[in-house]
């Protein structure tokens, strides 16, 4: 399944209210989606010191979420 991220306020990745607001476009619960997404690496933004998460690891996460699935090891970043 293809998932299509909108369009990040930063540069460098999603802060969690954006993520919230992808998960709930994908119907999935938010506990759900952060126990699944793990410990993962992420960006702080310079000026604002929000926590940015990649878009690549938010798509994976939704991915085997919707898929059922754990991810594979070649998918990771």
């Amino acid at each position: 399944m293809e998932i299509n991220l909108p369009k990040s306020k930063h540069e460098l990745g999603y802060t969690k209210r954006e993520v919230l607001d992808i998960i709930r476009k994908y119907k999935i619960n938010h506990k759900r989606f952060w126990k699944k997404f793990g410990v993962n690496t992420c960006a702080i933004h310079p000026e604002t010191n929000d926590i940015l998460y990649y878009g690549c690891d938010i798509e994976l996460t939704i991915s085997c979420i919707i898929e059922k699935r754990e991810p594979n090891l070649y998918e990771w970043d």
